[in-house]
């Protein structure tokens, strides 16, 4: 089910916006959304570089950067491919004597076309989720064509997210994820 909740979002990002999105905010205001979809980054070819987070306590949240450079100079920062975000709620059915049971769980998917290179791996992946409060998983799909490809964040429970692509460092996209259901 994962997997063709995934090839969706490849689809929907290579044939155009099926649902209504918007662009991605630039600044790092935290108006956090419980749904949505969100485009950004510019259509070049890139590399992942690398995947970090880390936890607010203060202000409960966890922000994740991914961070890209351009595929042929490597210049980390520099550019970010283009990319779709989307916010699936978490699928729940509602229990006879109260309460409910949860379906499949919340989840960011991100899809991201033309990426040369993806440095991101299974074990660090899996290490950044066991240090996560609120994100259960993260998974990177292998490349279904010419360098389009997923990664989707499993949240632990309906987290609503704040996501936004710096001014000043266009290589990058950040997430953040707040405890505030």
């Amino acid at each position: 089910m994962q997997l063709t909740a995934t090839i969706l979002a490849l689809s929907s990002l290579a044939l155009g916006a099926i649902a209504p999105s918007m662009s991605i905010p630039r600044d790092a205001s935290r108006r956090y959304l419980s749904d949505g979809i969100f485009d950004g980054g510019k259509a070049v070819r890139a590399n992942i570089e690398g995947l970090r987070f880390s936890k607010h306590k203060r202000e409960k949240f966890e922000r994740w950067v991914f961070d890209f450079s351009d595929a042929t100079t490597q210049t980390i920062g520099s550019v970010a491919p283009q990319f779709r975000i989307r916010y699936v709620k978490a699928g729940k059915m509602a229990k006879p004597e109260g309460g409910h049971v949860t379906l499949e769980p919340a989840k960011i998917i991100i899809s991201l076309k033309g990426v040369s290179k993806n440095l991101l791996t299974r074990p660090m992946l899996e290490k950044l989720a066991q240090k996560s409060n609120l994100v259960k998983e993260v998974i990177s799909y292998p490349p279904i064509e010419d360098g389009d490809l997923a990664i989707e964040m499993i949240l632990k429970d309906s987290y609503p997210f704040y996501s936004h692509q710096p001014l000043t460092h266009e290589g990058r996209l950040v997430i953040d994820i707040s405890e505030n259901s």
